[in-house]
């Protein structure tokens, strides 16, 4: 069965919103209070109760002073701890960032301990509300319903400690940084690791291919990858993805190519589209050009005025070299089987290794080209992936075709002799690595020098 695309997209954006795991908490202690009160007066609990008496309440007026500080403590704990995340984000947003903000609502850490906080409120207040006089006189107190609520409480004031120390390690941009940069490459090894448990010598020739239009507009962002191969498998069918993730389409564009051609059979067409994931938000776990994106902002937001961090930036320079000398290895047509085939059923276009470098470095190029400190890093940076990526050759044309970029707008904004000296000794290292264009490269630094 095809779930709707709007469907899938409101239950994504669901899972995806800071209050679902609170939500699902929530709903989990107000089950487990509807339980205890079940089970509070049977025999079997009044015979436990009498053995841990002691660390139980025996007054109506004690367990209603517990369970209403507990209720307006956690309150107080939860107005602050949401107060935080927004400051979080506020500040991730102005300092960082806004492509981080969606990775930090989705930390389940947070959500949890906030969902822990809304669940205990709900428990202690659903207990308030069974503390009721009988006939007689007497008093029926949920005494082992209070006790849980007094433990709850006390386990949110730890949550509360644990809260304050993770919030104030999520914005700093070290963190941060480490957090992109391991998740990216998790993401660049998960594709290698398939591409060579599935190796695949040769790709089809998909220029006959029979291509198949957008029905939406928007930024595509995945694909169900596992249920459209069924669907492909069922009617024995390959798909190559033509346009590489974050994407804008229109509807009408051919972002989609099929062995046979299946422009009479609508029904199919839209099942196969239904399987595609159009939306706004960049999760790395979607695709890891998103995590390359993220750290090449922070970076470039750290040389902004505002902030004058160039520390920073020359880190995320060096975690985006990491990064590309590990895409090396990824070849620029990725595929998917299914687990009972041979042979690929789906093709996927990545984001080639120039593209990458433009897309990251074109942005900090044009913001940092009068920063030596920071331009010296960068060709740092391409030296290091240069000296992995020599031997293959299309990726050091790319290389050097940017280091001609590079040279050119340090030519224009660089002038002091001491810094343009610093640059001639890292584009002479660089020279080491590959002789003949490195060369050629310095050479033109040289020429631009002396004009």
């Amino acid at each position: 069965m095809i779930v709707p695309r709007k469907v899938a997209n409101s239950y994504r954006e669901m899972v995806n919103s800071i209050g679902f795991y609170p939500s699902l908490l929530s709903l989990a202690f107000l089950t487990f209070a509807v339980i205890t009160m079940s089970i509070e007066y049977t025999p079997l609990i009044e015979n436990i109760k009498s053995f841990i008496s002691v660390v139980l309440v025996d007054s109506a007026e004690n367990a209603r002073t517990i369970l209403s500080t507990l209720v307006g403590s956690i309150i107080s704990l939860t107005v602050f701890s949401f107060s935080m995340v927004m400051v979080v984000l506020n500040s991730a947003s102005a300092s960082l960032s806004p492509r981080v903000v969606p990775g930090l609502i989705t930390r389940k850490s947070h959500q949890l301990v906030l969902g822990y906080y809304l669940g205990s409120i709900i428990y202690s207040v659903i207990m308030l509300i069974n503390i009721n006089k009988l006939e007689g006189g007497a008093t029926a107190i949920p005494s082992l319903g209070v006790l849980f609520a007094l433990m709850f409480g006390l386990v949110s004031l730890g949550l509360f400690v644990f809260f304050i120390h993770s919030i104030s390690r999520a914005i700093q941009v070290d963190n941060v940084l480490n957090g992109l940069f391991r998740q990216t490459k998790s993401e660049i090894n998960a594709i290698i690791k398939r591409q060579q448990e599935n190796p695949l010598r040769t790709l089809p020739d998909f220029s006959d291919w029979y291509g198949i239009n957008s029905d939406t507009e928007g930024y595509y962002k995945g694909v169900h990858s596992e249920k459209l191969c069924a669907l492909l498998a069922e009617h024995k069918l390959e798909l190559y993805i033509t346009v590489k993730q974050g994407y804008f389409t229109v509807k009408g564009y051919p972002f989609l190519k099929c062995n046979r051609d299946i422009s009479q059979h609508e029904q199919l067409i839209s099942e196969i589209l239904s399987c595609f994931i159009f939306y706004i938000e960049e999760y790395i776990s979607d695709h890891y050009r998103y995590g390359l994106t993220q750290i090449s902002e922070i970076a470039v937001k750290a040389m902004s005025p505002g902030i004058n961090d160039p520390g920073t930036a020359v880190k995320a320079i060096d975690m985006l070299s990491i990064l590309l000398i590990a895409r090396l290895s990824i070849r620029d047509i990725n595929y998917t089987f299914k687990k009972s085939k041979d042979t690929p059923l789906l093709y996927i276009h990545e984001t080639s290794f120039e593209e990458l470098l433009h897309d990251n470095f074109t942005p900090l190029r044009n913001y940092a080209k009068g920063d030596a400190y920071v331009m010296t890093n960068v060709l740092e940076a391409f030296k290091n992936i240069l000296f992995v990526a020599n031997n293959n050759e299309d990726a050091r044309d790319s290389l050097f075709k940017y280091l001609n970029a590079i040279v050119d707008d340090i030519n224009e904004n660089v002038t002091n002799e001491y810094d343009r000296h610093e640059i001639t000794n890292m584009l002479k290292a660089i020279a080491r690595i590959s002789e003949k264009h490195g060369e050629r490269l310095l050479a033109r630094f040289q020429r631009q020098q002396a004009d």
